[in-house]
């Protein structure tokens, strides 16, 4: 099943390999933020301002720092095939890449990495996104992260951009929406594609995340408007096989022009990144951070 909310496949995160280069100013580790609940995050680089990333939905830190192999067959593929993938640990990722010219810090949500000895506190499943963009803000106020941030947000993570955007604008100094789920979906979507949409991302196992997408576009929709910041969207070229969809998903052509009308409500332009499915920063980390790169020159400038 294909979904906006598609996040790195579990399987393919547990075949992630090769460490990427570690430096002195890097950082990781669970970071407390009151009411007996910690999050993990991981920074990297220094310099100002910062980047923050909010993944998509049942996805985490580790995806930033990784990428599908040059040689991976899957490249040769006009879909999206990220599930078949080889997923590597490496360098020549997002947050390493941003790292280089800027701080860049990404966070675990609960219920999202599937191992390790530092994991976020688990929470009840589904959630609200206002229960997110709490965790954000205590999170910045606990890792006492300097702000305005520049924020970056992957598929359902740009639900709790956009209404952190809108509730607390003076942290943002820019912003990068990823392959966003966007809150003009139901807009485009017939009632049968948004029915679905809600219900699948409420499906999960125990100890899963999962989400309440109708709660998120009400809570948007009801929020003050958008900041007028450096922004940009991107959007993928690639799109599941045929085989993988059902009647009631989303088509890439809705996903595009709910992303335009997203784009225009910014102020930007809704740009098309070759070469890349759902989790772009896995296809082409290198044009990925060049975008999110692009988005700090402008803020450093004063654009």
């Amino acid at each position: 099943m294909v979904k906006v909310l598609r996040a790195v496949a579990a399987g393919a995160a547990a075949m992630l390999l090769s460490a990427p280069v570690a430096s002195a100013d890097d950082h990781a580790g669970l970071v407390d933020v009151g009411g007996g609940r910690s999050l993990f995050m991981n920074c990297q680089g220094e310099g100002s301002p910062t980047v923050f990333v909010v993944p998509g939905k049942g996805s985490y830190a580790e995806a930033w720092n990784a990428a599908v192999p040059d040689d991976d067959p899957i490249r040769s593929s006009p879909y999206d095939l990220i599930e078949e993938a080889r997923i590597d640990l490496t360098p020549q990722s997002t947050q390493p890449l941003v790292a280089r010219t800027t701080r860049i810090c990404v966070y675990d949500r609960p219920d999202t990495r599937p191992d390790g000895d530092e994991k976020s506190t688990p929470v009840s499943q589904p959630h609200t996104v206002q229960s997110d963009v709490d965790d954000v803000v205590s999170l910045i106020g606990a890792a006492g992260l300097p702000t305005p941030m520049v924020f970056v947000a992957h598929s359902y993570g740009a639900l709790i951009l956009d209404l952190l955007a809108r509730e607390h604008p003076e942290l943002v100094g820019g912003l990068v929406f990823s392959e966003p789920t966007s809150e003009f979906l139901p807009i485009v979507g017939r009632p049968d594609q948004n029915a679905a949409f809600n219900s699948d991302a409420q499906i999960g196992a125990p100890g899963e995340e999962t989400v309440l997408p109708d709660d998120a576009f009400a809570s948007i929709a009801a929020a003050p408007p958008l900041p007028q910041v450096p922004a940009i969207v991107l959007s993928a070229d690639r799109f599941a096989a045929p085989s993988a969809l059902k009647p009631d998903n989303y088509t890439q052509a809705q996903i595009h022009q709910a992303n335009d009308m997203l784009a225009s409500a910014l102020g930007t332009t809704n740009v098309i990144v070759a070469g890349t499915g759902h989790n772009q920063m896995l296809y082409q980390p290198q044009a990925i951070a060049d975008e999110i790169v692009t988005i700090v020159d402008e803020v450093r400038a004063g654009n």
